[in-house]
């Protein structure tokens, strides 16, 4: 489901103005893909070879992924040493994520 819905998800993050900014927990800082970008940061990233049940959307800026997986819950990823084992949720959803963001306007 979330595969599907990845485009709307970020592009609606975006255009409600959560590009980049503060955090109040951590990591502390996030930086949402662009749209047409998504699909080769995961790509790059080899996603789907070392955590195929997450879907990157952002990032800290400073070398974790801000991901998704099939329910819908927002995690942290390490970028490097990467394996689902290490994600740690930090939202249960995109929604309750936003709480979180400082919005930039």
């Amino acid at each position: 489901m979330v595969a599907m819905d990845i485009l709307k998800i970020v592009k609606g993050l975006r255009d409600q103005g959560y590009i980049e900014g503060e955090l109040s927990i951590n990591p502390e800082w996030y930086v949402i893909f662009e749209p047409e970008n998504l699909e080769q940061y995961n790509l790059e990233y080899e996603i789907a070879k070392y955590a195929p049940e997450f879907i990157a959307f952002g990032s800290s800026g400073g070398g974790e992924l801000l991901a998704l997986n099939d329910s819908g819950e927002v995690f942290t990823l390490p970028a490097i040493g990467m394996e689902a084992q290490y994600a740690e949720k930090i939202a249960e959803s995109v929604e309750d994520f936003k709480q979180f963001m400082e919005r930039n306007h």
